[in-house]
């Protein structure tokens, strides 16, 4: 994917450094962000491992997921 040197210029990791310095202002940077393109529809949830984890251990019966947080209490001892 090559990005041309004005998708550089508004790069979200250095557009505040350039807008600082005047290689790019802060109008031109609005009018750039209004012109991109809706992609809502091609994003997708992210889902971490701890939280599938987490959400397991809630399914499970209260005895069991007492007693699996106290066999992990004695593993990290």
């Amino acid at each position: 994917m090559t990005k041309n040197k004005e998708e550089l210029d508004y790069d979200v990791r250095i557009v505040d450094r350039n807008i600082r310095e005047g290689a790019v202002s802060k109008k031109d940077y609005d009018k750039y962000v209004k012109g991109l393109p809706d992609v809502e529809e091609k994003g997708e949830p992210l889902v971490f491992e701890d939280e599938i984890e987490e959400e397991a251990s809630l399914d499970q019966e209260p005895e069991a997921a007492q007693e699996e947080s106290e066999t992990e209490e004695e593993e990290t001892q």
